[in-house]
């Protein structure tokens, strides 16, 4: 039996009596199974010799959805973490911890429609941004497993599509979920980028600014490099980091090769500016 049958099984079993009805809504959770088996795959990064899967997942449902699921998703998370852990054995994923799922509402989300936002964070900061789940996390030691290190390369650093746009109002928590801000969702940094509405958010370790459509940040500036310039996590914060670009990257006026970011910082990608924000402001 596949790892996915067996998932679907326990969840039918969980789901009997009291929970018959649960379903009823559009999102299945095969569904939300497989989304986050794919940003697994799409988020994975590549140390010395293993490669790292997220450990972090944030499943956004539509408010409609998050209400048939009130009351279950404390028992949808824990078997989709146990699908996950068993998706990741099958490809040699390394994991720092036992990979986390939590579920949050997203209010510009229609019926049957959600996302997974999938994120790399050691057991430390999995501690921190979600206390109740610390004590159910076993540390990397446990696992056989170790955080992915700085400096380590995205497995696939191009992707077909941008990165999640939200705003900092639209999330809220499910009933039965200790509250969650949209800024906790995984030290979530953002850059305001002329002509979209929405601030772009870094749900990675690595965003790619330039011109290709593949790009986490794509940019219609005929100035900018295809891949121009990246913004990376760089321990507890975050960096601008130019990517041999012809033009140069430019913080706040100044050319930089490399350069840590602070809250308000312009980065300057060709003739394009893009405003940082660290997460939680």
């Amino acid at each position: 039996m596949s790892i996915l049958s067996d998932f679907e099984d326990r969840v039918g079993r969980a789901i009997e009596g009291v929970f018959s009805g649960v379903f009823r809504a559009p999102v299945q959770p095969a569904e939300i199974a497989r989304a986050a088996a794919k940003e697994m795959d799409r988020r994975k990064r590549l140390g010395v010799g293993k490669v790292y899967a997220p450990t972090v997942y944030s499943v956004l449902l539509s408010p409609e959805d998050a209400e048939e699921l009130d009351g279950f998703t404390d028992t949808l998370a824990g078997e989709l973490e146990t699908y996950l852990l068993g998706y990741a054995d099958e490809r040699d994923y390394e994991l720092a911890t036992r990979p986390r799922v939590r579920f949050l509402v997203d209010e510009g989300l229609r019926l049957g429609r959600f996302e997974v936002i999938g994120e790399l964070l050691s057991p430390e900061e999995i501690a921190a941004q979600m206390p109740e789940a610390a004590s159910a996390t076993p540390s990397a030691t446990a696992t056989g497993a170790s955080p992915a290190a700085p400096g380590e390369t995205d497995v696939e650093q191009a992707h077909s599509e941008p990165g999640p746009r939200f705003d900092d109002d639209v999330f809220a928590p499910t009933s039965d979920l200790t509250p969650v801000s949209v800024t906790e969702i995984s030290r979530i940094a953002t850059v305001t980028v002329p002509g979209i509405h929405h601030d772009v958010a870094i749900t990675g370790s690595r965003a790619v600014i330039g011109r290709l459509k593949s790009c986490d940040v794509c940019l219609q500036d005929a100035n900018a490099s295809r891949e121009h310039a990246a913004i990376e996590r760089d321990g507890l914060g975050w960096t601008i980091v130019d990517l041999d670009s012809l033009n140069g990257t430019y913080l706040n006026g100044q050319r930089i090769e490399r350069s840590g970011l602070k809250d308000g910082d312009v980065i300057t990608v060709g003739v394009t500016e893009l405003v940082f924000h660290e997460p939680g402001r």
